[in-house]
C-alpha cells in the first residue's frame, strides 16, 4: 500500500506555486503482512501448539474427561472430545492458513468456553492451586486475545 501527498513550494524564478507529487511506500517490499516470514512463523507456533494440546488431549481422552468431570464441565463424554476435535482443527487452520478466520474463531470459541470452567482459580481454597490455575487462566486468555488477532487479520487478507 502507498500513500502520496502533495507538496506546494514555491519556485525560485517566479511566485507561481509548483506541484509535487511524493509517493512513500508503507511496508519495504508492499507484501501483504500474512507472507511475511514473521507471521507464518508465528501463525505455526501458535496454530502448532494448540494442534499438539488437541492431540495429546485425544490421546488421554479418558483422564481429561475425568478432570473436565471434577470441574463440573457439563456432559464431559461429549463435549472433551468435541472441543479437542475443534481445537485441533482450529490449530491446523490457522497453522496451513486454511479457512484462517473460522480456524481462529474457532481456538477463540474453545478458550472462550472452557477457560472460565477448567481453570476457575477464584474457586480454589489452596494458595498453591489458585496460583496454578490462575496462570493457566492468564496464559488460554492471552491465546484468546491472539485467537482474536488472527481472525481481524485473516478477515483482512481474504
Amino acid at each position: 500500500m502507498t500513500v502520496a501527498s502533495r507538496l506546494t513550494s514555491r519556485s525560485d524564478s517566479d511566485d507561481e506555486p509548483v506541484e509535487q507529487t511524493e509517493t512513500v511506500s508503507e511496508t519495504a517490499d508492499d507484501r501483504s503482512v500474512t507472507d511475511t516470514p514473521t507471521f507464518r512463523l508465528g501463525r505455526i507456533l501458535f496454530g502448532g501448539v494448540l494442534a499438539f494440546n488437541a492431540i495429546d488431549n485425544l490421546r488421554n481422552l479418558e483422564e481429561r474427561i475425568g478432570y473436565a468431570e471434577f470441574k463440573g464441565a457439563p456432559e464431559p463424554d461429549r463435549t472433551v472430545p468435541a472441543a479437542s476435535v475443534g481445537l485441533l482443527l482450529g490449530g491446523l487452520g490457522v497453522v496451513l492458513w486454511k479457512l484462517p478466520a473460522a480456524a481462529a474463531l474457532g481456538i477463540a470459541g474453545f478458550l472462550a468456553g472452557t477457560t472460565p470452567v477448567m481453570h476457575d482459580f477464584w474457586n480454589q481454597d489452596d494458595p498453591e492451586d489458585r496460583q496454578q490455575e490462575q496462570i493457566q487462566f492468564l496464559k488460554n486468555t492471552a491465546l484468546f486475545g491472539a485467537a482474536l488477532a488472527f481472525a481481524r487479520v485473516a478477515r483482512r487478507s481474504e
